[in-house]
């Protein structure tokens, strides 16, 4: 069981161990989904046509994403509002195909899976399991730690559906750039863990991308930001996982602001000169070694 306030903050690196692309490779998606060249460009103008959406505005958005040297289509969205509603389409439309529960339970790779390691690391009786003191912000859109816990909890004690989404909503995850859409559990209106966009109306889509939360670059907080905040500082330790560490993002969480806190993070695909960058002005703690997520938490997050 964690007994002490425990924050982790997730980047896209977390959700790669699961089937979900990074930042740059959802770009390759977007950009080969919208190219008139690709097969799948067919199925994707039809789809976007139908939110009156034209081919202009549609090749428009490929080529400014293509040339504009973003990173990420976020990044790319928050300097280009204009592309706001075609832009959350094509996320939604990108990710929804990643939504692959085999993915989560394997057997073959479940010893790699920081999911089930941090889900041992919760291990309590039922009634307790909310006493946990663990919060996860994540800027990822993706739902599948949610949809683990969820089936995890279920199927080790054997509760309700009503049960297990009490002790869970007690257990804060935050997606502070928003989210796939609810899961059934968590409300009304909620839509199953699958990888079927196709078979969503048009409705269904349009409301997941509307769920997606692009700050504009003028802007340096919002609401949701304020509460993280709030979490971080009553937290006694604070682990970034997977996470790019992009200055807009630490700046919006107020790294630098935070007192008395010691920040550890992930550090895998960063150069060294990055490191001591991070290191010199956010004061977050990098192992020696490039660690995976799984790797980092065993080595140098205790979970208790």
């Amino acid at each position: 069981m964690i007994t002490k306030p425990t924050v982790l903050i997730l980047g896209a690196g977390a959700s790669m161990p699961y089937g979900f692309p990074s930042g740059r490779q959802l770009l390759k998606i977007i950009d080969s989904s919208l190219n008139s060249n690709s097969h799948l460009s067919v199925n994707w103008t039809i789809t976007l046509k139908k939110f009156d959406i034209g081919e202009g505005h549609i090749e428009a958005f490929r080529r400014e994403l293509f040339y504009s040297g973003r990173s990420s289509v976020d990044a790319f969205l928050e300097h280009r509002p204009e592309f706001l509603q075609i832009g959350k389409l094509a996320i939604t439309l990108s990710l929804i195909p990643f939504e692959e529960e085999p993915r989560l339970f394997d057997l073959d790779s479940r010893e790699n899976s920081w999911y089930e390691y941090l889900f041992a690391k919760l291990n309590a009786k039922f009634e307790d399991f909310d006493q946990n003191k663990l919060s996860v912000i994540t800027f990822n859109y993706d739902r599948s730690l949610e949809h683990y816990l969820f089936k995890t909890l279920k199927s080790s004690y054997g509760k309700s559906d009503e049960e297990c989404a009490e002790k869970l909503g007690k257990l804060p995850i935050i997606h502070v750039h928003g989210r796939l859409g609810a899961l059934p559990w968590q409300g009304e209106g909620g839509r199953p863990y699958l990888n079927r966009a196709d078979v969503l109306k048009p409705e269904v889509i349009r409301n997941i991308s509307e769920q997606i939360t692009v700050i504009s670059e003028k802007e340096d907080t919002s609401p949701i930001f304020d509460e993280v905040f709030n979490i971080m500082m009553n937290a006694e330790r604070i682990y970034f996982l997977g996470f790019g560490y992009y200055e807009v993002n630490l700046r919006r969480l107020k790294i630098n602001i935070l007192k008395n806190k010691q920040l550890f993070g992930t550090s895998y695909g960063l150069g060294l000169a990055e490191i001591k960058t991070i290191n010199d002005k956010w004061r977050i703690i990098f192992p020696i070694s490039h660690l995976k997520v799984l790797e980092f938490l065993r080595d140098y997050a205790p979970l208790e």
